[in-house]
């Protein structure tokens, strides 16, 4: 199955990211709002670069199945930017290349395991942020971190359904270096937003 393939085969990519994500910062409580501003900005680059570029690429009937409508999360980030006083136009360019999927659903769907995967944790993220003093009035500019409320689990459940069903063992490979050039975009990402 690709998603258990993903996982140990990302692992690496997934660690470092993690290290620059301020991911100890969060769980400890000592993140604080410039910190969590970068990580905004991160994640709004990404979502801003291929959230609307990958479902372009899927087929409708994978659309359909994983409910993309219910799964963007650019508007969220956007309230969040708004919130904190952050304008998307003032943000710099990339300095690097951005990796972008070729038109494979493969390819598509490991591009976006690293996206869904990315909200996997942000029920326990905004948890962590909203017990930290400095944000305790900011629940309003957390949105990103909540974006699936309730239904993360399910989402994430069938996510992994359908990344098992379509993606076939000719295309496994292909999978995984698109998840893990994915994760090298945000590596980039947090390097230059550092």
């Amino acid at each position: 199955m690709i998603a258990n393939l993903l996982r140990t085969r990302t692992a690496d990519m997934h660690t470092q990211l993690e290290s620059r994500m301020f991911i100890n910062e969060i769980m400890n409580g000592s993140l604080n709002i410039a910190e969590y501003k970068k990580l905004l900005i991160v994640n709004y680059i990404i979502h801003y670069k291929l959230e609307q570029k990958l479902v372009d690429m899927l087929n409708a009937d994978i659309i359909e199945k994983l409910q993309m409508h219910t799964r963007f999360k650019l508007a969220a980030l956007e309230k969040d930017l708004d919130y904190w006083k952050i304008d998307p136009a003032s943000l710099p360019d990339l300095n690097f290349e951005l990796f972008v999927p070729e038109n494979n659903d493969a390819e598509v769907l490991g591009a976006l395991y690293v996206l869904e995967g990315a909200t996997l944790g942000g029920n326990v993220i905004k948890k962590s942020i909203l017990k930290n003093p400095d944000f305790a009035y900011h629940k309003d500019g957390l949105n990103y971190y909540g974006v699936y409320g309730d239904e993360l689990s399910s989402k994430w459940k069938m996510f992994v359904a359908v990344l098992n069903e379509t993606v076939t063992e000719p295309d496994y490979e292909r999978c995984i270096e698109s998840a893990n050039k994915t994760f090298n975009n945000l590596i980039h990402l947090t390097k230059q937003h550092q």
